[in-house]
């Protein structure tokens, strides 16, 4: 069961009517759990949406520039690298070292750990994969995606 809470002076509340309910037959099972019963929760903060929106702007100002990262899945997994956010892997058949880009969904990165990654994804982009475009054009160009005009 997911829900989407909101913290409110009276205490928390679903986002919706259907988390809402959630969150109300969640607190009813805290209520009547008994003592040694076991209960798996995960939570996470969710991501501020139009930062998230700025993000695929700035994937699609390099699909729109770029001749070698041509989609928005190629683009992704070249800020990945740039910004260093992988692990290495040894290939069992060969032996290599391979950099597997991490994830960065809601529930793997934080809203303070995507500001950062947000922040180098937009200074390596413009040093590595578009450096003859500035950051105010940048800027610009990705405002004008988020609002619709591209």
């Amino acid at each position: 069961m997911k829900a989407m809470l909101l913290r409110t002076p009276s205490g928390l509340r679903g986002a919706t009517p259907a988390d809402q309910d959630a969150w109300s037959k969640f607190r009813r099972r805290l209520e009547t759990m008994k003592p040694g019963k076991w209960l798996r929760v995960e939570f996470s903060s969710p991501r501020h949406g139009k930062h998230h929106r700025k993000f695929m702007a700035l994937l699609q100002l390099i699909v729109e520039n770029s001749e070698v990262y041509d989609t928005i899945p190629k683009a992704l997994v070249a800020v990945k690298l740039c910004v260093g956010h992988f692990d290495l892997m040894v290939d069992p058949t060969t032996g290599e070292i391979s950099k597997v880009p991490r994830s960065i969904s809601y529930e793997s990165m934080p809203q303070e750990e995507f500001d950062q990654f947000y922040s180098q994804a937009i200074d390596a982009v413009l040093q590595h994969v578009l450096p003859t475009m500035d950051r105010d054009t940048a800027d610009r160009l990705m405002d004008m995606v988020v609002e619709g005009w591209a």
